[in-house]
């Protein structure tokens, strides 16, 4: 069941002196970075016949029938700071929301399950307009750590360095069915939805948004996260890439590279910066699956000091019945 979230992660160690040095000389830089700037994305290529493009995750046999290659391109990469009108969640699938944070561990998972959590609900519902929002999970990550998957509690994962979307048309509603399942708690109801409640919200429209964070008193420099314009990336781009779990086989979008497709990102996030982004949503009239992924920055400081960031996701479900 999920009470807060049963998949969370996010222990990481604490700095000490060294680090609080760094963080105080680079919370001072403030000078603009340039825009549009060439960065190296890592794309990939849709997988040759007999394959397919994905990973084994966790405790089993890899049967060798995937194939997960990069396909590293030069793509202009723009200052989202720097557009007007600003990007949004119904423009482009995507914008950045100033939310100061009550929470001051986020390597406490009860903490970040309780304060943090309840902070994000309501930013999610002002955000997107939703009548419900549940958290079903989070992850902290690391430019320092070294494996992409964080499947026990307590542990970090690492930025991702791949252009990919979390859901797919036909991933989003299996994986709202296998949470169901598994147990959405509703705060309105003091109880977790049955699986007949899922189902008749799974019914009207629904999504699932993700909300991006530096956890750090310093800005971000390093392994900053940058997102796609959906208006410039049709659906001919997209293929499906497979995490396959032991016991269940999850799907995402990987991404054809095109100099069509336009990127953004934010300079030097501070901590009460989020960035908010739809990866799912059942409306078709609109942004529905915002491509993402960490990238090498050019600008970034050599001594910069490395990213620490949590994401949040959440089930949003609209026009509800009550």
């Amino acid at each position: 069941m999920h009470r807060g979230g049963l998949r969370v992660a996010g222990i990481l160690k604490r700095g000490g002196a060294r680090k609080l040095q760094t963080q105080v000389r680079w919370a001072s830089t403030s000078a603009p970075w340039p825009s549009p700037q060439m960065v190296e994305l890592n794309y990939q290529l849709p997988p040759p016949p007999g394959m397919r493009t994905g990973r084994y995750i966790g405790d089993q046999e890899d049967k060798g029938d995937t194939v997960d290659e990069n396909d590293p391109r030069m793509t202009k990469m723009y200052d989202g700071r720097q557009e007007s009108p600003a990007p949004n969640l119904e423009s482009c699938g995507f914008e950045l929301a100033s939310c100061p944070t009550e929470c001051t561990d986020f390597r406490n998972d009860e903490m970040v399950t309780t304060v943090y959590y309840d902070e994000m609900r309501k930013l999610i519902k002002e955000q997107s307009g939703a009548d419900r929002v549940f958290i079903f999970d989070h992850t902290v990550r690391s430019s320092e750590a070294k494996s992409l998957n964080a499947l026990e509690a307590g542990a970090t994962a690492a930025a991702v360095p791949r252009v990919h979307c979390d859901y797919t048309a036909v991933g989003a509603p299996v994986r709202l069915k296998q949470l169901g399942k598994e147990g959405i708690n509703s705060l309105l109801r003091g109880r977790d939805l049955t699986e007949e409640e899922v189902k008749e919200l799974a019914a009207g429209r629904f999504s699932f948004i993700n909300v991006w964070r530096g956890i750090n008193e310093t800005p971000i420099y390093r392994m900053p996260l940058a997102m796609a314009d959906t208006r410039t990336v049709p659906s001919s781009d997209f293929f499906t890439y497979e995490l396959i779990f032991p016991d269940r086989v999850g799907q995402n979008y990987s991404l054809k590279f095109s100099e069509e497709h336009k990127w953004y990102y934010y300079p030097k996030m501070k901590k009460e910066e989020c960035l908010v982004f739809k990866v799912y949503d059942k409306h078709e009239d609109g942004p529905r699956f915002v491509f993402h992924t960490a990238f090498d920055d050019p600008m970034t400081p050599p001594n910069a000091p490395p990213r620490e960031s949590i994401e949040v996701r959440a089930i949003v479900f609209f026009d509800c019945p009550h």
